[in-house]
């Protein structure tokens, strides 16, 4: 079992270099996921630039503990529960939420305020 504060430096580590590449423009501020990382970059190079270790065992167990504690900071960074769906006057309901959704539900409420203001209709607000 890998250290926890080791997984938490080579974590820490990692998302410092994600968030600069997100103030540079490289990846997208909403990435929430590994996958969604290497849609812009080669997500392995953090890995490597970390100096996370490879080659053995142990080191494959910190690399999945690394990755998992990483991604989990990348969900809960960028989104939640709720989402918001707005609706014209004459078409069906579109998502016009962030892909993983807002932490609460007044900022949920809030982009939908700021849509109707600016399109009409009406929006409405999802849990989950």
């Amino acid at each position: 079992m890998p250290d926890k504060e080791e997984v938490q430096r080579y974590a820490d580590t990692i998302m410092a270099m994600i968030k600069e590449d997100q103030d540079s423009g490289q990846v997208p501020r909403d990435a929430c996921s590994w996958d969604e990382l290497d849609n812009t970059v080669d997500a392995n190079d953090y890995y490597r630039k970390a100096g996370v270790p490879s080659g053995t065992d142990e080191a494959a167990e910190l690399r999945g503990a690394v990755n998992d504690e990483v991604g989990r900071r990348l969900n809960g960074s960028a989104g939640g529960p709720w989402r918001v769906t707005w609706v014209p006057s004459r078409v069906a309901a579109l998502n016009i939420g962030r892909k993983i959704g807002y932490p609460t539900r007044a900022e949920a409420e809030a982009v939908g305020k700021e849509y109707r203001a600016e399109h009409g209709g009406k929006y409405h607000v999802h849990d989950g």
